[in-house]
């Protein structure tokens, strides 16, 4: 799959779903060439931001205190996918919803690629743009989620993917910002 048909799958039910669908990837392969990649964006760019304009984005703290919330936000990242795979078949299993953990994992890692990915808004030295991308990125999974559910489950009611998503995205996004609550207070104390 290339970035075209990623860009697609936030707005379509069928554009790169029907892909990830055939190809349907192991566990494995969806952590070694999606999780562990993809992950590695965020803390890279927490580094980057920390060590070279922390300044303009208001805190001021060692590099070695930014290499340590790095590593810290990456191991983070690591153990959450896969509990949110779980939390996501869970959800799909007390729904009647017939999913195996290994689809259940990948859905959970590509709905966090546009986490992973807005942090990228870190690169700038201005903090409302690290805000905004975080924002929209959190959108993106949303959807990313609710269409994938849909195609990933194979399911004919769109209502049923609403419902799994929102459930497990209430959950996903209250993780995501305590992740970034604990970067903050790490940042500030």
């Amino acid at each position: 799959m290339n970035i075209f048909h990623f860009a697609k799958m936030p707005f379509s039910f069928h554009d790169g779903w029907d892909l990830v669908v055939e190809v349907h990837p192991s566990i494995m392969r969806s952590f070694f060439a999606l999780v562990l990649p993809f992950s590695l964006i965020a803390p890279a760019s927490l580094f980057y931001a920390g060590s070279l304009h922390s300044a303009a984005l208001g805190v001021v703290v060692s590099e070695a205190r930014w290499l340590e919330l790095a590593i810290v936000f990456f191991v983070a990242e690591l153990i959450t996918v896969p509990i949110m795979g779980a939390m996501i078949k869970s959800v799909a299993d007390k729904g009647g919803l017939d999913m195996a953990f290994e689809d259940a994992f990948l859905l959970a890692a590509i709905s966090a690629v546009p986490m992973w990915l807005s942090s990228l808004g870190l690169f700038l030295p201005e903090l409302w743009i690290a805000i905004g991308s975080a924002f929209i990125g959190l959108g993106l999974a949303a959807s990313v989620l609710y269409h994938g559910a849909y195609s990933i489950l194979r399911l004919e009611d769109k209502i049923e993917a609403q419902l799994l998503s929102y459930q497990v995205f209430s959950v996903g996004a209250m993780v995501w910002l305590i992740l970034c609550t604990y970067v903050i207070l790490m940042v500030l104390t």
